[in-house]
């Protein structure tokens, strides 16, 4: 998260599709960890906890890919098409697997997202009605960054099992992993690679 947000303050154009060495939790910018959170007993079971540079709510990490995209600020580069062609990126990607992905793009919840993958807002992709992907954005003096994952498998088990009954019910009924409708296995390699490469196709 700390290399996202020096590369947006460098402004250089930039994207970067990853991985997570360990199951994680990110909180958006500025977001405070949910009451349920015990530090140390989180720790414990080595699962890890970040801050993302940009907004949205918890996002759930290590069987996802997650990306990230820097643009300078200049005329003719709107947030909204950026994010946007963040979204239509990772609906392409979808269909890549044989999958219709649908993006939505204005939908806002009626308060602060809570969770990304249970709850509506803007720039998500969903699969079959529910949630796959979800992605935000943050204005730094000279960029623009975008950030966003898509998740590939089910949770890890021990991040499963670290969440509240409630919240791993609302995942079950409103999001969907990849690898739950693709025909075939899908793994996290594959999909980083295939993302990768349809950004340097957009950014050559």
């Amino acid at each position: 998260m700390a290399l996202d947000e020096r590369l947006a303050l460098e402004a250089e154009p930039n994207v970067r599709v990853f991985t997570w060495a360990s199951p994680a939790i990110s909180l958006g910018f500025k977001q405070e960890p949910p009451a349920w959170l015990e530090r140390a007993r989180w720790q414990a079971d080595w699962l890890e906890l970040v801050e993302r540079p940009t907004g949205g709510g918890i996002a759930f990490h290590g069987s996802d890919v997650s990306i990230s995209v820097v643009s300078p600020r200049r005329p003719g580069v709107s947030p909204h098409s950026l994010v946007s062609a963040v979204c239509d990126s990772a609906t392409r990607l979808c269909r890549a697997f044989g999958l219709h992905a649908v993006a939505d793009l204005t939908t806002a919840g009626a308060a602060r997202v809570t969770y990304c993958l249970t709850q509506p807002s803007p720039y998500a992709v969903f699969l079959s009605g529910r949630k796959v992907a979800g992605f935000a954005l943050r204005r730094f003096p000279n960029s623009w960054l975008v950030q966003g994952s898509l998740l590939v498998r089910p949770l890890p088990p021990v991040l499963a099992e670290a969440l509240p009954p409630d919240v791993r019910d609302q995942l079950a009924k409103r999001a969907v992993p990849l690898s739950a409708l693709a025909v075939g296995w899908v793994d996290e390699a594959e999909v980083a690679q295939r993302w990768a490469s349809e950004w340097q196709e957009v950014v050559g």
